[in-house]
């Protein structure tokens, strides 16, 4: 890596700038790749995105590394030679910054207070990650790291950088000379690096990285964990910094305020009023499904008799415009329950579906049976040998879906 060719590892807030083109490429489309003799671009690396903006006006769609250093992909001709004025997206940098220096943090603290290690980390478009080598990861402990990483961003610590040799830091290695910080340096460096740049955050943390950063703490302004997950031998932690935590911060406020209007109380009581509400619906639901069972065995009296007869056994085939699911498979179970009956039941809403039914000791399987018929209505579903149901579909053809598994049975029992 050409440290001289990238002007923002030593002046990651400058956003104009002049240069030369020294490589110009067509990439098709109206397109050109340009690399120039010094550039303020950040190009995607070390999980931070690349930077956008323009040169000579001209938007910069994609900047990356090759072997030519770093390429900017910009939708319009630029020709080898040219003197372009760059323009850096201000805003986006200043947050890739802020996120990027809030991972230094969390992971530095992490590894002080709990020994996890950091071996991964993403920066999205929303929000970041990093990934532990450990998952035992408990709220006490981010709790904890939240409240250290904070108070070391109120105290404005400032951020460095510098380059040396690999033989330079070979040397810090094997002497332990890393600023006296507990862990000492974290870093992991590709094979074949000549040159290393270390980030300091001054007494707190020293770390081998390419990417762009605050020049204090301060400029971060919080950080907030907002969830983890358990990831192969870790932890994935998600986490935000800066204006992305005031965001944040602010809509879910906006959603608990309006919670509270809704309940007519204060956001502290929002819980209260929820664990209430969630009380009163398990009580209404239980009221409902005691009164379908006892609707379902006042639909089975109306229905018991069948509709069709197969050799020795009664067929109730009904197809219903409008029948919650939950009714009808208690009436299918009430009628399967006396001697040589099968139901065939459709019905079109609330959405379409089917269910099958039949008395034990009937020689049939009412799984493959549903299987084979849902595929008229392009639904889904399947049983046990006694007992099937699907739903999904065209309502249209719930009718010719039952009459298709009325002909299988009439196949299968003749």
């Amino acid at each position: 890596m050409d440290y001289n060719e990238r002007g923002y590892v030593s002046e990651p807030d400058r956003f104009d700038f002049s240069a030369k083109v020294v490589k110009s490429e067509d990439a098709g489309d109206g397109n050109t790749r340009v690399w120039l003799e010094k550039t303020f671009f950040y190009p995607f690396s070390g999980g931070q995105p690349d930077d956008r903006g323009t040169l000579n006006g001209i938007e910069v769609t994609e900047v990356s590394e090759d072997e030519n250093g770093v390429c900017h992909l910009v939708g319009g001709i630029i020709g080898e030679g040219d003197i372009v004025e760059g323009r850096v997206d201000p805003e986006r940098r200043r947050d890739h910054m802020c996120q990027h220096s809030g991972q230094h943090l969390l992971s530095r603290i992490f590894l002080e207070k709990a020994g996890f290690s950091t071996v991964g980390f993403h920066m999205g478009e929303r929000i970041s990650t990093i990934d532990l080598d450990n998952d035992n990861v408990t709220d006490d402990l981010i709790e904890e790291v939240e409240i250290s990483v904070n108070r070391l961003v109120l105290k404005n610590i400032p951020f460095s950088s510098r380059i040396i040799t690999i033989g330079e830091y070979t040397e810090l290695i094997e002497n332990r000379n890393d600023s006296g910080i507990k862990g000492g340096i974290r870093s992991r460096i590709p094979e074949g690096t000549e040159m290393v740049r270390i980030v300091e955050i001054d007494g707190i943390d020293s770390s081998t990285c390419c990417g762009t950063h605050v020049q204090a703490t301060g400029e971060i302004g919080s950080v907030k964990i907002l969830g983890r997950e358990k990831v192969k031998n870790g932890t994935r932690l998600q986490f935000v910094c800066g204006l992305r935590a005031a965001a944040d911060y602010r809509g879910k406020h906006d959603m608990i305020d309006s919670l509270a209007r809704k309940f007519s109380t204060d956001w502290s009581n929002i819980e209260k009023s929820i664990e209430k509400l969630y009380d009163e619906n398990r009580t209404l639901r239980k009221e409902a499904a005691a009164l379908n069972h006892e609707l379902a065995e006042f639909r089975v009296r109306e229905i018991e008799d069948p509709t069709d007869h197969i050799g020795d056994y009664g067929v109730i085939r009904k197809i219903f415009d409008q029948m919650e699911p939950g009714v009808l498979r208690d009436i299918a179970g009430n009628i399967r329950e006396k001697s040589g009956m099968i139901v065939l039941f459709g019905y079109r809403k609330p959405s379409p579906g089917l269910i099958f039914a039949s008395s034990a000791g009937i020689d049939i399987d009412m799984g493959e049976i549903l299987k084979t018929s849902a595929g008229i209505m392009g639904a889904r579903g399947g049983g046990s040998k006694n007992f099937a149901q699907g739903g999904g579909g065209d309502e249209e053809k719930v009718e010719g879906a039952v009459d298709e598994a009325f002909r299988i049975l009439k196949e299968k029992l003749k």
